[in-house]
């Protein structure tokens, strides 16, 4: 249960139509290169939704699932997803993205709980990954309090700014979670609290 003073902010799942309305995030190239190397230039509006068209599209078994959330005026806040789902080998990608001027503030734990619980609980997943350049302090330090281990990197492979940096590989076993879940939540409940919203899945998948 949200704490009294914790800010609730609407959880759905995400669709094509959503993607005009968070492309601003990505045409800021400096920040979005610390979450995606493989955005070279700044892309058009038509270009990224057919980017995210086959990530949020329906499939059966779905491939992967991503969600937004937004602020009570509707304003996108973030989204995160579960990506390159594998459900033979049990395993997962976790990628998620705040809007820089809501950072810092408890969003992005609070959606990768949502996300954790669904990959271990629900979908039955037995790992996730993830992966962050090194130089990305906010997201090291958003995935050591969701309970992620740094498990390698890849030297040097991350090319942003004219430098070259490494990235980190991180991840995070289903045995992980359950001993951290509690302390995450504990520790994001007094600021942040998703409220999820059902939707018709098959519609808000875009398909």
């Amino acid at each position: 249960m949200a704490e009294q003073n914790a800010e609730v902010i609407t959880w759905r799942p995400m669709a094509l139509d959503d993607i005009p309305r968070i492309a601003g995030w990505f045409w800021n190239f400096d920040d979005a290169a610390l979450f995606d190397r493989a955005l070279p230039v700044p892309v058009s509006v038509d270009g990224m939704r057919e980017s995210w068209r086959r990530s949020l599209e329906q499939t059966s078994p779905p491939a992967g699932y991503w969600f937004l959330a937004e602020a009570s005026d509707g304003t996108p806040l973030g989204i995160c997803g579960l990506e390159k789902i594998s459900y033979i080998q049990g395993d997962g990608v976790l990628p998620f993205f705040v809007a820089g001027h809501f950072r810092n503030r408890g969003l992005a734990t609070a959606m990768s709980v949502s996300m954790l619980d669904l990959a271990f609980n629900r979908l039955r997943l037995h790992r996730l990954t993830t992966f962050y350049r090194a130089d990305n302090v906010a997201s090291a330090k958003a995935l050591g309090k969701l309970g992620f281990r740094d498990e390698g990197c890849f030297r040097e492979a991350w090319f942003a700014n004219g430098e070259r940096k490494d990235i980190v590989i991180s991840g995070i076993l289903g045995s992980d979670w359950l001993a951290e879940r509690e302390r995450v939540i504990d520790s994001v409940k007094a600021t942040c609290h998703l409220k999820f919203t059902p939707t018709c899945w098959k519609a808000e998948r875009g398909a």
